[in-house]
């Protein structure tokens, strides 16, 4: 991707945030219809997950922050705590393991488990993992992804202008170069 010019590279990254926040609130939606409990963790991964990667150093695109320095800059005044609340889930407890965000019950062998069930003759892990399951918390931060979607919208519009005029000299539909390689595990 080195031979792109700033703006072609603003415009993938711009376009690339795109994705990313319309998936976010595609689940959130989603998650807003009703879900069965038992997927409902597993959608709000995928929602806030969705919403972070932007916000976060990408291989070949960069992080939308630097098109953004004082984000988020739209809606209303609680926007900065909604973002600040969807890096902190993604950050504290479901990009990466935490102790915050864990409780762990031991039980020895042969003792009765304080929460019920059988006695083991092993040890018997019960772990907790902090859930988010309320939706009145997923409609409050569904907001701030749908704000984002229609800033990003208009910008993409403006660098694709940008880097490639009006448009009208266009006689068909293109791929956008973006650089990327197949992908190789390491």
């Amino acid at each position: 991707m080195s031979s792109k010019t700033k703006d072609e590279k603003k415009l993938i990254r711009l376009i690339s945030a795109y994705a990313d926040i319309k998936n976010s609130i595609r689940t959130g939606q989603l998650l807003m219809s009703g879900v069965p409990d038992e997927i409902f963790e597993d959608i709000f991964l995928s929602f806030v997950m969705s919403y972070g990667r932007p916000f976060k150093e990408s291989q070949g695109v960069g992080c939308i922050i630097c098109d953004y320095p004082n984000y988020p800059t739209f809606g209303d005044s609680e926007m900065p705590v909604r973002h600040s609340r969807m890096i902190d889930l993604r950050d504290k407890f479901l990009a990466h393991s935490s102790a915050e965000g864990t409780r762990i019950l031991i039980t020895p062998p042969n003792v009765i488990p304080p929460l019920g069930g059988v006695i083991s003759l092993h040890f018997r892990l019960d772990i907790g993992k902090r859930e988010f399951g309320d939706i009145r918390f997923v409609e409050w931060l569904l907001e701030l992804p749908k704000g984002f979607y229609f800033q990003l919208r208009a910008d993409i519009t403006n660098q694709l202008q940008k880097v490639f005029g009006s448009g009208s000299d266009l006689k068909q539909a293109f791929e956008l170069a973006t650089g990327h390689e197949n992908f190789q595990w390491k």
